[in-house]
């Protein structure tokens, strides 16, 4: 058995227990469309069918990633070859949101305090940070990552190693503008990373509005159902001063590629495609951003980035 086929008959096995208890009842669904997703993927043909003749026909909005369930191997598998395709010059899947929030810091230049809310293995990130070290930005950086999962925390961690020479890492728990401020000060480095477990949606109980200079979160929004998502509007809106985000568009034509990128990688396949089902139609998200902000499509990677009027 290779390792592709063992990684999908244990998430099918998990999947199967998952469908049997009464706690995931509310996510039959999801469950039992994963389960039909992976036996497809088992070979070529198989994957190819189910793409023409049963993905047109699911309800994006009761899916769920593989990532979305309790399992912390499925999490390290999706994330870890992400954070591999995010590294890519080619095709860039998060270079428009890390060049805009770059750009941002250069025209602000002062020292600046921003979010990335859902940070999740916090590759953007880690770019801005590779990006202010390099140019030897001569203002004090604060990047709040906000993130609950323990998992992707353990994850992010591994991947901000490279800069704990060079910029202070901390990890708390939940904080407030006071907390903040106190390890602000403390810190003797410019850039100083706060990862934190607040509720997203409660941030502005924690921190005065407008606290924050920016915001941003990066293929997020299709995670949260409706309601989760005016929140995080709201919630962006009270606590800062500039909000941008980037997610995606549905888009057939980037199924393929994407079907060749994460072929051997079963966990990360899953997340491309079914993220790609979850997203809005194009005309969807224009009409939902309308009057919002200024907003940018990148056809290769069926992304759109946001940048919201202040």
């Amino acid at each position: 058995m290779s390792a592709r086929t063992g990684q999908i008959q244990q998430a099918l096995q998990k999947l199967e227990s998952f469908r049997k208890d009464p706690v995931y009842a509310n996510q039959q669904y999801a469950i039992d469309a994963n389960i039909v997703f992976l036996n497809a993927a088992r070979s070529l043909p198989g994957y190819i069918w189910w793409l023409f003749f049963v993905a047109p026909k699911l309800d994006g909005s009761r899916l769920l990633e593989l990532t979305d369930f309790p399992v912390e191997e499925w999490d390290v598998e999706m994330h870890s070859r992400l954070i591999e395709m995010q590294r890519r010059k080619n095709p860039g899947l998060i270079t428009p949101l890390v060049n805009a929030i770059t750009e941002y810091i250069q025209s602000e230049n002062r020292d600046l305090i921003i979010a990335d809310l859902g940070a999740g293995g916090m590759e953007v990130d880690r770019q801005v940070i590779e990006w202010a070290l390099k140019t030897n930005h001569p203002h004090a950086l604060t990047i709040v990552a906000v993130d609950k999962s323990s998992i992707t925390r353990k994850i992010a961690d591994k991947n901000l190693k490279e800069f704990a020479e060079k910029a202070e890492i901390v990890e708390v728990g939940e904080i407030t503008a006071e907390d903040l401020k106190r390890m602000r000060e403390k810190s003797q480095k410019k850039i100083l990373v706060v990862m934190c477990t607040n509720d997203i949606f409660e941030l502005a109980n924690k921190f005065p509005p407008k606290h924050f200079d920016l915001v941003y979160h990066s293929l997020f929004r299709h995670h949260l159902n409706l309601p989760e998502q005016e929140k995080l509007d709201q919630a962006c809106e009270t606590i800062a001063k500039q909000h941008i985000e980037l997610d995606g568009y549905k888009s057939w034509p980037v199924m393929l590629p994407q079907a060749i990128v994460g072929w051997n990688y079963p966990h990360f396949l899953n997340g491309e495609v079914f993220s790609n089902l979850r997203f809005r139609g194009k005309k969807d998200v224009v009409q939902y951003t309308k009057g919002r902000g200024v907003i940018s499509f990148y056809g290769t990677t069926g992304f759109y980035l946001l940048k919201y009027y202040k």
